[in-house]
């Protein structure tokens, strides 16, 4: 980012919708997201697309408690784990460390200010976490994903995406489903990200990873509003 830009920076560090800086929150996500979540899943179908073997390097941005992380850094050469949240970083350090993993780097940093080398990384991963920016910053993150990516790197997004024909409904069905996965606290998180948070139309997002420079590979819609993308450079 230049740095005319950072009087009018996005401020990454500020937390919208829940508080990961809060230890209290941070201790329910893992059991919270296992609720509507299938981990395993997940793991299988990152592998499918992003191949990782001994020889790579690859970043999870938005990193959350480590457990894409530390998966991953299993079946990679290095890894880097990003998250704004210190605590969040704290318990993904803690599952490194419980299975003595030496080759993940934990960095408090965000999209806007990661600072890795260009064309270092072979893949990213963005989970869940894309949707905490406001459309121009997801650009400028994406911006800075893409530089960071070697030619031929991957990206894969999973986030909260409104589609592009009737995104009430598909919003509102989202919270009943989530209502009924995980009882009223989940579905109070589920209305706290569609009241504070950033997501956005399946459009946009389409054209902010086409207009970067991305190739889209692949796209899944789960329970209308769960996107994944798949991206090489």
């Amino acid at each position: 980012m230049n740095k005319l830009a950072e009087n009018w920076l996005y401020q990454e560090y500020q937390q919208t919708g829940k508080d990961y800086a809060s230890l209290d929150e941070v201790t329910v996500y893992d059991p919270v997201h296992d609720d509507f979540r299938n981990i395993d899943a997940e793991y299988k179908l990152i592998e499918e697309w992003l191949e990782p073997d001994k020889s790579c390097t690859w970043a999870d941005i938005g990193c959350g408690t480590g457990n894409f992380s530390v998966y991953f850094a299993k079946k990679c050469d290095k890894l880097y784990a990003f998250d704004i949240s210190e605590t969040m970083l704290e318990f993904a350090k803690q599952k490194a460390r419980s299975q003595l993993l030496s080759n993940v780097e934990f960095q408090q940093v965000g999209y806007l200010n990661m600072n890795l080398p260009d064309s270092s990384l072979d893949a990213v991963m963005s989970s869940l976490s894309l949707h905490h920016l406001p459309d121009y910053w997801k650009a400028k993150a994406l911006e800075n994903i893409y530089r960071t990516l070697r030619p031929g790197g991957r990206l894969y997004i999973y986030d909260v995406v409104i589609p592009d024909e009737q995104g009430d409904a598909a919003i509102q069905a989202f919270i009943e489903s989530q209502a009924e996965r995980g009882g009223d606290f989940l579905r109070e998180d589920t209305l706290i990200h569609f009241r504070e948070e950033y997501s956005t139309f399946d459009w946009i997002m389409k054209g902010l990873i086409a207009r970067q420079g991305f190739t889209l590979s692949r796209e899944v819609t789960e329970d209308g509003v769960l996107k994944r993308y798949l991206c090489q450079k």
